[in-house]
């Protein structure tokens, strides 16, 4: 295997713990929501609101990669123009 090969294979391993980590959180909220015994429309306010949070914080992820990702590239540029 080549490095190209191994950089591939360490990206889709990335997106994929990514992946199975939101589809665990998913799974696991759903399942809280049908086994908490609750009125049907107190349910179905309560998704509706775990629903939006969620929305919510998803749509930061990027946001807050893309800045992890500046001070990380700010971070080695400043090292590296550091004398040893």
């Amino acid at each position: 295997m080549n490095e190209v090969e191994m950089v591939r294979r360490e990206r889709v391993g990335f997106g994929g713990v990514l992946l199975a980590f939101l589809t665990g959180a998913l799974a696991g909220t759903v399942a809280t929501m049908l086994l908490t015994p609750r009125s049907g429309p107190q349910t179905r306010r309560k998704i509706a609101e775990m629903a939006e949070t969620g929305k919510d914080k998803v749509n930061r992820v990027p946001v807050a990669m893309r800045e992890a990702r500046n001070a990380a590239v700010t971070a080695f540029a400043d090292a590296m123009k550091e004398p040893s």
